[in-house]
């Protein structure tokens, strides 16, 4: 498991360049943001051969390539995947999928590779890899939306029918796609006139919002991020009591508490809101991104479990529970 991040761009230079706002930074208590001038793809890839090297997996292991992903990787009509095949796996003898999950990328990736590695018996290992490089202006990652800033970075995890440091326990999905429009707003049937103009999600939210209830909208979010939250803890026979660690997307901080820590009922202490204000939200990585921070910094013990919370627009939701191997 590994995380490549861009460098950290402090918020207040983003507020004296009026790029980011003094109420915006009071509301997500976002210190910085990771950014890199790196293409995604590349991100992917140096995250990807640096999870095989700590797994000690030959990249020949790897039958099974997912790369997921939220916004452009740098070549229209072209296939990332296969690059990142290439880049890291060097032979044919895999299968390379693209995704797009938005957001839940990552973790649907997850649910996907163990469904693959339970039904294909020849198959003895997957590498998931995730990346996305916000570029201003095109993305303007501090305005884009409220609640959150986007930070750049790649992850990755390789999934493998053998014992590993993390025991995937249980995994559940449930969608609402009468929430699509949010991030759509009407721009299918009525294209922005100018094609490379800088994204405005905001403004697509108001167009989805004239229609929906704003209170209604947030009800059907709730609701479907917690009957996933409560599908993967039954199976893993479980509760949130017994997880060491909630990982929810890195949102700003107010946004964090209302869509996801609050409803779960899940203390920040036991979550990694503050390192994500400091990287920004990767799009489909900061699951992976925020299991490799506390694997790297010894902060899990033996059977401790994580519950992974994946949160897309589309909307969908993809979460699991993994336990750290005991001696």
């Amino acid at each position: 498991m590994s995380a490549v991040l861009g460098e950290p761009a402090d918020s207040a230079r983003a507020v004296a360049e009026g790029r980011f706002s003094a109420e915006e930074v009071t509301r997500t208590r976002q210190r910085s943001a990771r950014v890199s001038d790196r293409p995604a793809p590349d991100l992917a890839a140096d995250a990807g051969r640096l999870a095989l090297k700590r797994a000690g997996r030959d990249p020949r292991e790897i039958g099974l390539l997912i790369h997921a992903n939220c916004y452009d990787q740098g070549v229209s009509f072209w296939n990332t995947a296969s690059y990142v095949q290439r880049e890291v796996l060097g032979h044919g003898d895999a299968t390379a999928f693209e995704i797009r999950q938005m957001s839940n990328g990552g973790m649907a990736a997850l649910e996907l590779a163990a469904v693959h590695l339970s039904a294909v018996p020849t198959l003895t290992a997957a590498l998931l890899t995730t990346a996305d490089r916000f570029g201003e202006p095109r993305f303007p990652r501090w305005s884009a939306d409220r609640g959150l800033v986007f930070g750049d970075g790649g992850t990755a995890v390789v999934v493998s029918r053998t014992p590993g440091r993390l025991r995937l326990v249980s995994t559940a999905t449930y969608s609402e796609p009468s929430l699509e429009g949010l991030h759509r707003g009407d721009d299918l049937h009525h294209p922005p006139a100018d094609p490379v103009a800088p994204l405005d999600l905001q403004a697509r939210k108001r167009s989805f919002l004239q229609d929906v209830p704003v209170a209604e909208t947030i009800a059907r979010n709730e609701a479907g991020m917690l009957t996933a939250v409560k599908r993967c803890l039954e199976h893993a026979e479980d509760d949130v009591a017994g997880m060491a660690f909630v990982l929810v997307p890195f949102f700003g901080a107010d946004l964090s508490h209302k869509q996801c820590l609050d409803p779960i009922g899940v203390p920040e202490e036991r979550t990694l809101l503050d390192y994500g204000l400091g990287v920004g939200h990767l799009g489909p990585g900061d699951q992976f991104a925020g299991l490799s921070h506390l694997l790297d910094t010894g902060r899990l013990a033996a059977r401790d479990r994580v519950l992974l919370v994946g949160v897309g627009a589309g909307f969908s939701w993809t979460c699991a529970v993994v336990e750290v191997a005991h001696d």
